[in-house]
């Protein structure tokens, strides 16, 4: 019964844009570990890997987009 109010108690912590690409960053760039970030961060593995999901995904938009044609006038 205590356990059950204390998961009431706790409440979903929403990380923001920047904070997320910092984890992500510290993975990718800086080679830390994914179970030791989620742990520091207090969140699950899972959750980061598909952040990493997302953020490749949407790269690909980034090399798609059309440059301006500096030739025309």
């Amino acid at each position: 019964m205590a356990e059950e109010n204390k998961l009431e108690k706790q409440k979903r912590r929403r990380l923001s844009a920047e904070e997320k690409v910092k984890i992500l960053s510290e993975i990718l760039l800086k080679g830390r570990g994914l179970s030791e970030l989620a742990d520091e961060y207090k969140i699950h593995p899972n959750k980061i890997l598909e952040w990493r999901k997302v953020l490749f995904e949407s790269a690909t938009g980034i090399f798609e987009q059309k440059r301006p044609d500096i030739t025309e006038k």
